[in-house]
């Protein structure tokens, strides 16, 4: 955020999923033979005092669909987007062993938490547990979705079809026409019948298939797809990148190519190992376009329990790296100079662009994810050897973690919310060995929202504040919402008020986050973003207004003419959706042919 400067200091300043953040039931402090988590014996003899259980239930479901959803899934079972970062898996509360569990026992684990999963003592009252308790045990197998719809009367929302669970990307094949999309566990679809009214998921390649265990990009340059992700190694203690290519045969067979493997590099059993994500082709066709996260929530020490000593983010992390697209069996080690002197790295310096897009004009852009801190969620317009900020500033806000005289204190730092995960496992913290600012390094700001929408921050009071009403701009929308899906209207096909323009959709739902809340109960919706250059700052400026509205976990979406295709993470399956947007009328297409042919008058100096 910030008025005239690009960055401003914390005393005076205003964010996977991401879409992985907060809960997760992992090992605990007390363990069975078979290593599963109980408690306490004496745990089993606590008592609910919930007399009311319709009242509690109501309650009870509220609460998890703010704490809980996003690691334990829509109904439970364990699937949600966040939990799918770690290797042991949050609890099924629908598995019989939780079952079998007394109500004291799961009050007990919910109120002291263990790993990656907090202790709710210190978030919720004992009334609340308890009533998390009484929804936990009646649990629906189903909870009622909601239907998404447009904001204006000219923007149509539809129900194009059911997909696999775990869906994170959906993208076109321009040489059949065909819409694809791909699961987190490996699994790629095409989708056929796509232009009748039953579309139908085929299943082309899985994770046996091309190796990539942790699949989150794909991108289609002609009939060849591009697919990237990560492969843990050596039992999760490691972890690597790797990208692979299929060319689709006309016969219908399938050649595939290594682009890259990575070395092995330290992982960590934390909810912040991002990996290898978001693809993009050149608008010429000749590089493609890889990011590559962050192992760190905000550039602290991850050593995975001791065993990558000091170890923060590396070479192969944080980073945006640019590849011929016809590159092959390159190893990609951890050495920053020689991947620099490769020409592999482009730009540094962010934290998790898990989506990125060229314009109709060329520049790529791309939306990133902050920490659990509240800083805003940036957009980036990317260019080569440009260096962005983390982990020395995310959101246009700087970290104080840099500074080894930070005391991290909810009372006395409001940028630190209660809930969040790196809290509560104590990721903030007075660090006296965290990393200077690299000597002539100057940070590119984060493009600027103008609002009216997506553009809620916090200051430096503490409250949370509008842009709209305080003309401050903010780097770039709303903390913790997790932009994703980002598109340009490249072919300049839409009516005029969004001819040229990009949009992307907001994974989190604020009603439904507990960090997202504080600043709206919006999101998990479509914005459409206006973006303007301005000389005198070398950035761009953004109206951001909300178009639509009602999706679950959307993660991703793509541009077919003027209809837009929104597919949704789905634990047990998901959706997705047609939007139809207002496409260019015969007289809006008249009217631009007529100005192209006009002649510029010639300015006499």
């Amino acid at each position: 955020m910030c008025n005239k400067k690009p960055f401003t200091a914390l005393s005076i300043s205003c964010i996977f999923i991401s879409l992985i953040f907060l809960l997760a039931n992992c090992k605990s402090n007390v363990e069975s033979n078979d290593g599963t988590w109980k408690a306490p014996n004496d745990a089993n003899n606590l008592k609910s005092p919930v007399q009311n259980i319709s009242l509690a239930e109501q309650k009870g479901r509220e609460l998890y669909n703010v704490y809980c959803w996003s690691c334990h899934g829509e109904s439970g079972y364990g699937d949600g987007a966040a939990g799918k970062a770690l290797g042991q898996q949050p609890a099924n509360f629908h598995a019989r062993r939780v079952k079998q569990e007394s109500d004291g026992a799961l009050f007990w684990k919910m109120s002291n938490g263990k790993g990656n999963m907090p202790p709710f003592k210190d978030v919720l009252s004992e009334e609340q547990r308890w009533q998390l308790v009484s929804y936990i045990r009646n649990i629906s197998v189903t909870q009622p979705s909601s239907t998404p719809k447009g904001l204006r009367p000219d923007i149509t929302v539809t129900h194009f079809m059911t997909v696999d669970s775990l869906a994170v990307r959906i993208l076109h094949n321009p040489v059949t026409n065909d819409l694809w999309y791909t699961t987190f566990d490996g699994n790629v679809f095409r989708v056929k019948n796509s232009d009748n009214t039953k579309p139908i998921s085929e299943k082309i390649f899985s994770a046996k298939d091309h190796g990539i265990t942790r699949l989150q990009g794909a991108a289609f340059l002609g009939n060849t797809i591009f697919l990237c992700g990560n492969v843990d190694t050596n039992s999760h203690k490691t972890t690597r990148g790797r990208m692979v290519r299929y060319d689709l045969l006309p016969s219908g067979d399938y050649r595939m190519t290594v682009v890259f493997n990575t070395v092995n590099y330290g992982a960590n059993k934390t909810i912040y190992d991002h990996g290898w994500n978001a693809l993009e082709i050149s608008p010429d066709g000749k590089y493609i376009y890889v990011n590559s996260g962050a192992r760190t929530d905000h550039g602290e020490v991850q050593d995975n329990g001791g065993l990558y000593p000091n170890a923060r983010d590396n070479a192969l992390t944080a980073k945006i790296f640019r590849f011929p697209a016809d590159a092959k069996d390159l190893l990609l080690t951890d050495d920053e100079a020689k991947l620099k002197a490769d020409g592999y790295i482009y730009a540094e310096g962010i934290r998790n662009a898990y989506d990125m897009a060229f314009d109709g004009n060329g520049n790529l852009f791309a939306v990133s994810n902050s920490p659990d801190y509240d800083m805003p969620e940036d957009m980036f317009w990317v260019r080569q050897n440009h260096h962005y900020g983390f982990p020395w500033v995310m959101g246009g806000i700087e970290n104080p973690q840099q500074y080894p005289d930070w005391k991290p204190d909810p009372e006395t730092d409001p940028f630190i919310p209660r809930s969040s995960h790196s809290w509560k496992v104590k990721y903030f913290h007075t660090d006296t060995s965290f990393p200077k600012i690299p000597a002539g390094v100057k940070f590119s700001p984060g493009v600027q929202n103008l609002g009216p929408d997506a553009n809620e921050y916090r200051g430096h009071s503490g409250k949370i504040l509008d842009g709209d009403q305080t003309g401050v701009t903010v780097s770039t929308f709303t903390a913790h919402c997790s932009p994703l899906g980002l598109f340009f209207d490249t072919k300049k096909i839409l009516s005029k008020d969004f001819k040229g323009d990009g949009f992307v959709i907001r994974y989190s739902l604020g009603a439904r986050s507990s960090m997202m809340r504080p600043f709206t109960n919006q999101g998990s919706d479509l914005l459409h973003l206006h973006l303007t250059y301005d000389i005198a700052t070398d950035n761009y400026f953004v109206k951001t207004t909300r178009i639509a509205e009602g999706f679950t976990e959307p993660t991703d979406a793509v541009m077919i003419g003027n209809n837009v295709y929104v597919i949704e993470y789905g634990g047990k399956g998901g959706n997705i959706w047609k939007i139809t947007l207002p496409a260019e009328t015969k007289s809006e297409g008249k009217n631009r042919a007529r100005k192209k042919i006009v002649p510029v008058p010639k300015i006499e100096k």
